[in-house]
């Protein structure tokens, strides 16, 4: 059982991409004991030169923190809590750092997308304290060069699930608190109401990255075929929200709907799927998480889903998923 006292948690945040450069500096400026990890030492030298990490932010003002930040090998202490603000394609290799850094109360979640995280972690990390969570922030690298990193959402949000109940209640509320008086707005749920959230989420990004994928195309060409075969996907999702006693609220679906329209108006990053980006780049995507989970959920339950089991053949040669539960 976790001892609390007077003892203040001490956080570890691995990856210093904006939003693990966010999430370091909120808690920085609420007095936490927190370190940020970069596996760039350009990164760091461009921190250590500013003084701190400079995060333009809607939230907290334009300010430079003076958060310790590390490498993995510099880093010589035990954390108490540690968030992967890292892609999933990034996890893995990231697993012999986090057993060395962690005690047995340690508590570990990710920021990442997808679906399912959550139980990948506890497979792996048996004996620790495993959330689910997610993040609303709306961050993105700003300035390589200069250091300085963008916060734009005029709100901070932080969701998160104990994955089972053996994690100690006063724990999670001290996260929970710590978290408010960073000034993140942060709910502590039940895994029924976290699921719910998180498969709504799962709906908005699956389908649209599947339907990227297999047409090669962006937001603004999910028209005629292609948008029907994006709307079937959806509907698929929601057959295996069912099958799973997931529900997704009444008019979900025609809500995302309209605002899919209003987002394919836009001419960002945004409307590019990123797994098609990472493709193209030849680099490792977040397809595990973001879509064969879908299919590994629907043999678990079986469901016929054909829509999604036609793309996964396409795309077969992509799925790395079982990594991350026999690693």
């Amino acid at each position: 059982m976790f001892r609390f006292f007077n003892k203040s948690l001490k956080y570890l945040i691995i990856g210093a991409g904006s939003t693990g450069a966010t999430f370091a500096c909120f808690l920085k400026d609420a007095g936490k004991n927190v370190t940020l990890i970069s596996k760039y030492e350009s990164v760091i030298s461009i921190a250590r030169k500013n003084g701190g990490i400079k995060l333009k932010s809607n939230v907290k003002g334009d300010k430079t923190y003076r958060v310790n930040i590390k490498k993995e090998n510099q880093y010589k202490d035990k954390a108490d809590v540690i968030i992967l603000c890292i892609r999933t394609p990034d996890m893995l290799s990231t697993i012999p750092f986090i057993e060395k850094v962690s005690h047995k109360n340690t508590v570990v979640f990710s920021i990442s997308n997808g679906f399912g995280i959550g139980h990948a972690l506890k497979n792996r990390f048996k004996n620790l304290n495993i959330l689910d969570a997610n993040f609303v922030g709306k961050c993105r690298w700003f300035d390589r060069q200069s250091g300085e990193y963008l916060q734009l959402r005029e709100y901070c949000e932080l969701n998160f699930s104990p994955f089972d109940d053996s994690i100690d209640a006063k724990l999670l509320n001290t996260i929970k608190d710590d978290f408010t008086q960073a000034e993140m707005r942060t709910t502590l749920m039940s895994k029924k109401m976290f699921d719910e959230i998180s498969f709504e989420r799962l709906i908005t990004r699956s389908a649209f990255e599947a339907t990227c994928i297999y047409y090669d195309i962006n937001a603004h060409q999910i028209v005629d075929e292609k948008r029907a075969l994006f709307e079937k996907l959806c509907s698929e999702l929601l057959v295996l929200a069912k099958k799973m006693n997931i529900n997704v609220r009444d008019g979900f679906l025609q809500e995302y709907y309209d605002n899919f329209e209003l987002y394919k108006e836009r001419d960002d990053a945004n409307v590019y799927s990123s797994i098609l980006n990472d493709f193209k780049l030849n680099q490792k995507s977040e397809i595990d998480f973001l879509f064969f989970i879908v299919i590994e959920l629907a043999k678990k339950y079986n469901v016929e889903l054909p829509n999604y089991f036609m793309i996964a053949e396409k795309f077969k040669e992509h799925n790395t998923l079982s990594a991350y539960f026999n690693c």
